[in-house]
């Protein structure tokens, strides 16, 4: 990891301001807080502060940083320059490993096809725009303390990051 890259560090920079007005969104009053579309935008400040994240850690890694909003690519980019599960933390835009309900009938089948309407590799787009045949579908609800965790989370990986470099690894 170059520690001075300037790419890097403006990514990590814009991450952590994409967490702050993700925070302060979801500390908002409860009659605001409760329309979806508020909810979306919330969501979306959680979705470009990892893409931001990962970018910033990618860039840091010496690696060439794609102008892409597909997180599923740069994850995967990312876990390829930080394989060690210290790196590792919750992508809540992540529905790989979801399992339906035993007691609710149908409910695999439900997924499945909500899934393939409603693909979360556009997630983004989910997100940013509203409802249609094609985007839609989701809901996420992030409270304040979400926020607080991620940016702990970030700032914790990133110094890691840097210490494993001046270490010589």
């Amino acid at each position: 990891m170059n520690p001075h890259s300037q790419a890097g560090n403006t990514f990590f920079s814009m991450a952590l301001a994409y967490i702050e007005v993700g925070r302060v969104a979801a500390s908002a009053s409860m009659s605001i807080k409760c329309l979806g579309d508020y909810e979306k935008a919330v969501a979306y400040q959680i979705f470009h502060a990892m893409e931001l994240f990962y970018k910033s850690m990618i860039s840091n890694a010496g690696q060439s940083v794609k102008h892409t909003h597909d997180l599923r690519g740069l994850e995967n980019q990312y876990k390829s320059c930080f394989s060690d599960p210290l790196y590792h933390f919750e992508n809540p835009f992540d529905f790989s490993s979801y399992e339906s309900e035993p007691l609710n009938p149908n409910e695999t089948e439900l997924a499945q096809s909500h899934f393939e309407k409603f693909k979360p590799t556009y997630m983004s787009q989910h997100l940013r725009y509203p409802p249609d045949h094609r985007t839609g579908g989701y809901s996420f609800n992030f409270d304040e303390s979400f926020f607080t965790a991620m940016k702990e989370k970030f700032q914790e990986i990133y110094g890691m990051a840097a210490n494993r470099v001046a270490e010589g690894f």
